[in-house]
Parts: structure tokens; sequence; C-alpha cells
């Protein structure tokens, strides 16, 4: 993972939830989490995956990483590639 990823997903979540915070892509299969961060990366990805409904305070199980990272949102199964799921911070619920 990028190292100024990492920074920012951690510097930038807030809460008790932050210090548990780690990106989609760390978490296991089938495991539920609550989104606590999106990074605003240079590109303005957080745009596409806030149009999605990946937002702070949304729960999101894990579906499958390979060959994209599926996750079900509310009633929604959304699909991104390593580089979206790695700026999607979540706390392990």
């Amino acid at each position: 993972m990028d190292p100024e990823l990492s920074q920012l997903g951690k510097a930038e979540a807030s809460g008790d939830d932050a210090q548990n915070a780690v990106p989609l892509t760390q978490l296991p299969t089938g495991r539920q989490a609550r989104i606590v961060r999106v990074v605003h990366d240079h590109d303005g990805h957080w745009r596409k995956l806030s149009a999605l409904g990946i937002v702070p305070g949304a729960i999101v199980v894990l579906q499958q990483r390979f060959p994209t990272y599926a996750m079900r949102v509310g009633m929604s199964t959304v699909a991104v590639d390593k580089q979206l799921a790695q700026l999607i911070w979540v706390t392990p619920l």
C-alpha cells in the first residue's frame, strides 16, 4: 500500500473507530465493517465512491477480493479495484 494513503487514512479518520481502522483491502472476506473514512485522493475518486454509497458511517460486508473487491452496501453490491479499495478505511464489527 502507498505509505501516503496509509498516513492520510490514519490522520484524517476521527473518533474511537480511527484507532482500529484498516483499509478495506485488509478486511477478511465475509467480515462486516463500518466505513470510518474515505481518503480524498488527488484524482477525486472519493466522489465516485460517494455516489456508490461508500460514505463514512455505512456498513459494508466484503464479499470477495478477487478479481475485484466486491462489497455489499445496504441493498447493493459494489465492485471496486484495489486502488479504490485502499481509499476506504473501515473498522471491523
